[in-house]
């Protein structure tokens, strides 16, 4: 699931608009070493996009890099089990 369709998700079921600033920020691009070119983040899915995160995040001395992993995968989880597998 990309952050478009949650983002889009999100606006059905609150019955809002979606926030230009959102829409804005889906449209901004990051380089991706691994394909080699600009992505959208709105193209991107969660998972990526949370590891993107997690990587950006800079280390803190109080959590140690097991713990953030636990805390990136403990997100991860629960947002599939909120809104399913992302092959939808």
């Amino acid at each position: 699931m990309t952050l478009d369709q949650i983002v889009k998700m999100q606006g059905i079921i609150d019955k809002r608009a979606i926030r230009s600033d959102t829409l804005e920020f889906l449209n901004e691009e990051r380089y991706s070493n691994s394909k080699q070119c600009l992505i959208r983040y709105g193209d991107m899915h969660i998972d990526h996009f949370l590891r993107v995160c997690s990587n950006i995040i800079p280390d803190d001395s109080y959590v140690d890099k097991d713990q953030s992993r636990a805390i990136f995968e403990s997100i991860k989880q629960k947002i599939l089990k909120e809104f399913g597998n992302g092959h939808n």
